[in-house]
């Protein structure tokens, strides 16, 4: 079975994109395929975004590549300034081509896929774009999970929350971690495959998935993120959304 790479929630981090794709090259790892929000908080959307439509086999919506369309009054004050940010950065222009070409390949992307025997989402297969599934969900929201599990009868994969792990069929969350990054793909789960551009848990490095056969395993890559950082306060965008990039919250 061929490996292929898996990359979400890029957010407009240049620096953490390349390092991350230098990482997929030297692993030798062709096919690449990208869960959505390729864009939102960060200063670079416009080679973000051009950079996922060279790299990647196929790439689907996630909900700051939908805000860029939409109305911003369920997103977060931080989130929709940078939407704002983004929508300037992207609208098309006579003269700038490529701005139109990434425009409207955001506006066009699917809300799902299925390849490689998978199946992928941005964020659950209840709402492909909007629905957390969140590491607490097993012991808090036990309901939902199982409605989640009646949806799918393979492992899947999702992006959203910017935690990397597993979950099975008890519910449970597996952090992925420096001393376990790796899981089997058996029968229904959900395996999130972390941030690119904006981690979350604690861990700054950029992150991503590596599918092998009947294995995920979950990678960290260190980047330059005092160069991300100067870019968003240079692009007056708030300063948390540089500083959190330093403490992977």
């Amino acid at each position: 079975m061929t490996a292929f790479a898996i990359i979400s929630d890029l957010h407009s981090n240049l620096e953490a994109v390349e390092a991350v794709l230098q990482r997929i090259d030297a692993l030798g790892v062709r096919d690449i395929v990208c869960l959505g929000d390729v864009i939102g908080y960060g200063a670079d959307p416009l080679p973000v975004t051009l950079l996922v439509m060279q790299r990647c086999k196929w790439t689907i919506q996630g909900n700051h590549d939908w805000g860029l369309f939409h109305e911003l009054d369920d997103f977060n004050p931080l989130a929709r300034e940078a939407l704002f940010y983004t929508r300037a950065q992207l609208k098309p222009s006579f003269l700038r081509p490529r701005r139109k070409a990434a425009w409207e390949f955001l506006r066009s992307l699917p809300d799902r896929h299925q390849d490689f025997g998978y199946s992928f989402f941005h964020g659950s297969p209840r709402d492909p774009v909007m629905e957390y599934v969140l590491k607490s969900d097993g012991f808090l929201e036990p309901d939902k999970m199982h409605h989640l599990f009646t949806l799918i009868d393979r492992p899947c994969f999702v992006g959203h929350t910017h935690w990397p792990g597993v979950h099975r069929q008890d519910y449970r969350f597996t952090q992925a971690t420096d001393e376990q990054r790796e899981f089997a793909l058996e029968g229904p789960c959900i395996v999130n495959v972390g941030s690119v551009g904006q981690p979350r848990d604690g861990d700054p490095r950029a992150c991503f998935a590596v599918v092998n056969g009947n294995r995920a395993e979950i990678h960290r890559v260190a980047y330059d993120f005092r160069r991300t950082q100067a870019k968003i306060l240079a692009a007056g965008l708030h300063p948390a959304l540089a500083e959190r990039l330093s403490r992977g919250k």
